[in-house]
């Protein structure tokens, strides 16, 4: 076809013949010409013999917009009608409701049978980018509906429009709220956010089943989250069962439901600066409807909600300044919100003080209890769950910055364990200390003792208290202490509470070497831990004023108490190099001010991630003849120095004599990691175990006979076989040596003096006491490890080894020290052989005392068969005080002017034979 300008002049040009008149020509049908179009066809070629001329029409302007009418109309028409398909399709009609009318349809409503569901909308004052669409369904037979809903700009707009609100109000609220939109738009952009699921049973079934119900639930939530749904998708699934999932503007909500089970499971994670935990109850409100499915008569049961928090993403490196110590959820609290498993996790306060966020939650372990078994023990049915209530109570938790403080289930524990190892190993505690402790545990637990006079707590927040009193009010509960004369320890009146910062309140007082009150018996510090990324815990533990306010504001017999945080691991690297360096820092301040003995415990049953450590500090290195006491003599105190309680239950529920002597002796852990620092200890080398290049000569080497160093000696050590130099001898017979301790030595010497004040009408108790005295000293040796003079006996054949005058000594720890008997110095004890610890800390000591006190000598040269082995008598003396007298009865002794004590001993008592033959020829 030719354009129309073209075709006209053709017509002008061609020939034409009457004959050759179109039939569908205005002319050849009789018609007049319109002038629209005008149509010439040629005769065909064949009928005429002459060529046939070229096909020509003629469009004229009118044509073009006739055509245009009605495909417009035609186009028009076909839109209109596809759109009335696809929104009956969809159970929309023009005379369809709005979202906000739809909202007041019944429930199951329908329209035509189709099912319709509610449209997310706006937030008003929340401002929503456009965004683009893309989806694909895949049909499947599992699936009976499917519908996809999305955001509902326009009645958005059209609400916020016919909303009459105060201009000023509005003002008001979008000032409070502009904070929060920039924050939480800040956070939209970061590569993190927050994950809550949540999983519910004992729900209603039309519930779970119905798409409507539960989409119209999932809008109501998001809308009260504040957050920004864009569109969600459903699908009703065969039989039953509706799954669901949103795009949210901060991320995206999902949930499932299985209707015969009651179950549905929901999935929200968000990118917003909102907290999710606050929206937990609007769920169990909106998804949590109870079961109606009953049996006639059958209670309800209450639905139940279990739900992990975690956070997602990363923030150090993307949100500026962002420090993870300074967000609760990166500590213990968001480790316990992690866990899915917790038969009950419910808040029971969170609030931020002037000093720190406080929460308490009160949950459920099922690996410790069950819901089952608790709610059975609120009852009065007789079962033993009822009878015995404490046993399957809730545990609540406190958290202090999000690290986890102390809980209702190790509250007893942690606390005995932080208190009474200090009290009772200061012998008589009138005043005593608390630094922090603010939810009163460590008050009550110092308050069980009759000693105390006064107890000054010293916590810098008193909002903190008021709230310990509100929601953990067990925690300072004293009305079952029959020495208290209130329901609450904060308020006995033995207690004072100073609201202070402790470091300011203890320098103002004791700063500076001087004491401007009273000093305390003990002082215990329950605040900060140690191993703490926190810049006031670093400051506390290098600021050597303040340590010094502690340390000159105890008494003579001062002991300080602190908790140091979590245990460590043997796999842990030395404190000095590794994250504990706050520790490494607080011991050297501690050390550097004075105190002479410091021992590390720990406590696994406190119920945190991992057992629990503390240290004792001593201010008199004596004091530790107090720590060393045996289980019965601890027992004893702890009877003589507790309360009774009102109840008639134990005063304590964990901590006794047994658990004492358990505490004396650091964790492997302890020891490990003190021989890993970059200085390593000397004793590391010395203590730690049996040097395996040593060989040991058994007691099949060794014979006990008569001593070749003269008639003052008695009997000696000999070698039945040659025995090469750097040998132990008898090892197995060594470590069963037994001891008098020095409670137990002091009661023997207080015995003996007395006897013989009183010899004329107790002449027997003298002599009796007598052969176990001179056995003691005669056969065993003097050290004050312990903190006062004890004496430790070998059970063995060592006992027979005879002193080596002049140094000649051919078995102990050393080859000389440079001076013997016979030249030291008998005004000054040379601290290198007083048996005492001559450093302030050491795990390897505490460790092994019993080792260093029974084995750790060799021989230092060759030792020929039927030669007499001799010790260093010189170095068993290890009382300063009865230094020059031990050292003069050594001399005496070399010298030939007197003889040792069981030679002494059998020649007073003019025995047949000698008395301790028996003990001699077992031991051989």
């Amino acid at each position: 076809m030719c354009p129309p300008a073209y075709a006209s002049e053709a017509l002008k040009s061609r020939p034409r013949s009457d004959s050759t008149l179109d039939a569908y020509s205005p002319a050849s049908r009789n018609e007049p010409g319109d002038g629209n179009w005008k149509v010439i066809q040629a005769t065909n070629d064949r009928d005429t013999g002459a060529s046939a001329p070229p096909l020509t029409v003629h469009l004229t302007p009118r044509f073009f917009v006739l055509v245009t009418i009605l495909a417009s109309a035609f186009a028009f028409s076909m839109g209109t009608m596809s759109r009335l398909i696809l929104l009956s399709k969809m159970g929309l009609h023009p005379s369809s409701p709005s979202f906000h009318d739809l909202a007041l349809l019944p429930i199951n409503d329908t329209s035509n049978g189709v099912t319709q569901l509610p449209s997310p909308t706006v937030i008003q004052g929340k401002e929503v980018p456009f965004t683009t669409y893309t989806t694909k369904i895949f049909p499947q037979d599992s699936a009976s509906t499917s519908h996809t809903v999305h955001l509902d700009r326009a009645y958005s707009l059209n609400l916020h429009a016919k909303e009459d609100v105060d201009e000023e109000y509005n003002n008001q609220q979008e000032q409070k709220a502009s904070k929060d939109r920039e924050d939480d738009a800040d956070d939209l952009h970061l590569p993190a956010g927050q994950h809550l699921l949540v999983d519910m049973k004992n729900v209603d079934s039309s519930f779970l089943n119905s798409e409507v119900r539960l989409s119209r639930a999932m809008i109501d939530l998001i809308n009260e989250s504040k957050l920004t749904l864009l569109s969600y998708h459903c699908h009703t699934l065969v039989p039953m069962g509706v799954s669901c999932a949103g795009v949210l503007l901060e991320s995206h909500v999902a949930f499932h439901t299985w209707p015969l089970e009651g179950s549905i499971v929901m999935d929200l994670f968000t990118c917003g600066a909102e907290p999710l935990i606050p929206v937990l109850p609007m769920i169990k409100n909106l998804f949590g409807i109870p079961s109606q499915d009953l049996v006639l008569g059958e209670e309800p049961s209450e639905p139940i909600m279990q739900w992990s928090h975690k956070l997602r993403g990363f923030r150090e490196g993307f949100a500026p300044n962002y420090k993870r110590h300074e967000n609760p959820l990166e500590h213990d609290l968001g480790l316990m919100l992690t866990r899915l498993d917790l038969d009950k996790k419910v808040p029971v306060v969170s609030e931020e003080t002037d000093f720190q966020h406080v929460d308490v939650y009160e949950v459920i372990d099922p690996t410790i209890s069950s819901l089952v078994s608790h709610d059975r023990s609120l009852s009065h049915d007789g079962s033993y769950e009822s009878l015995n209530p404490d046993s399957f109570r809730s545990d609540k938790i406190l958290f202090l910055d999000g690290v986890q403080q102390s809980s209702l289930f190790g509250d007893a524990a942690y606390h005995e364990a932080l208190v009474h190892p200090s009290m009772i190993t200061h012998p008589h505690p009138k005043r005593v200390a608390i630094i922090g402790g603010g939810e009163g545990a460590t008050l009550r637990e110092v308050l069980k003792h009759n000693t105390v006079e006064e107890v000054v707590m010293v916590e810098i927040d008193e909002e903190l208290v008021s709230l310990m009193k509100t929601y953990l009010p067990e925690w300072s509960d004293c009305t079952d202490i029959a020495g208290s004369d209130a329901d609450s320890c904060f308020d006995d009146s033995r207690a004072t509470m100073v609201y202070q910062d402790a470091f300011k309140w203890f320098i103002d007082r004791f700063g500076n070497g001087e004491s401007k009150e009273e000093k305390f018996d003990v002082i215990i510090m329950d605040a900060l831990d140690p191993d703490q990324f926190v810049e006031i815990v670093g400051n506390l533990y290098k600021d050597n004023h303040f340590v010094d306010a502690l340390y000159n504001g105890l008494s003579e017999k001062g002991v300080f108490a602190i908790q140091i945080g979590e245990t460590e691991t043997t796999s842990d690297p030395g404190d000095d190099t590794g994250p504990d360096q706050d520790t490494a820092n607080m011991m050297r301040a501690l050390q550097s001010v004075g105190f002479q003995s410091m021992h590390n415990y720990d406590e696994g049953h406190s119920h945190f991630q991992a057992p629990w450590s503390y240290l004792v500090c001593l201010k008199d290195s004596k004091s530790r003849a107090s720590w060393y006491r045996t289980a019965p003599e601890i027992e004893i105190e702890l009877h003589q120095r507790l309360h009774s309680t009102e109840s008639g239950a134990p005063a304590l529920r964990f901590f006794d004599g047994s658990t004492m002597v358990d505490y004396q002796t650091p964790p492997k852990a302890a020891e490990t990691t003190y021989c890993r620092k970059e200085d390593e200890p000397w004793e590391c080398d010395e203590y730690l175990g049996i040097d395996p290049e040593f060989v040991n000569a058994p007691i099949s080497h060794l014979e006990a006979r008569k001593s070749t160093l003269g008639e003052h000696a008695g009997r000696g050590l000999f070698a039945a076989q040659d025995i090469p130099m750097h040998s132990t001898l008898d090892l197995s017979g060594s470590v069963k040596a037994f001891y008098f301790l020095p409670l137990t030595l002091s009661v023997l010497e207080d015995f003996y003096e007395w006897a013989d004040v009183n010899y004329d009408e107790y002449a027997y108790v003298e002599d009796e006491l007598s052969s176990v005295y001179t056995f003691a000293y005669g056969y065993g040796y003097v050290a004050t490890l312990l903190g006062e003079k004890h004496v430790t006996v070998d059970s063995g054949i060592l006992s027979f080894c005879n002193h080596g005058c002049n140094g000649t000594f051919s078995y102990g720890e050393e080859e000389s020290l440079g001076f013997t008997e016979m030249n030291v110095d008998l005004d000054h004890a040379p601290e290198a052989l007083l048996n005492k610890i001559s450093i302030v800390y050491s795990p390897v000591f505490e460790r092994h005392l019993r080792q260093i006190l029974a084995v750790g000598d060799y021989t230092l040269r060759d030792i020929h068969q039927g030669e007499e082995i001799t010790c260093d008598y010189l170095s068993f003396v290890g009382d300063p005080v009865e230094w020059e007298e031990d050292v003069t009865g050594l001399r005496a002794q070399c010298l030939g002017e007197t003889r040792g004590d069981i030679q002494e001993y059998e020649f007073e008592t003019n025995a047949d034979e000698p008395v301790f033959d028996n003990f001699a020829t077992e031991c051989a």
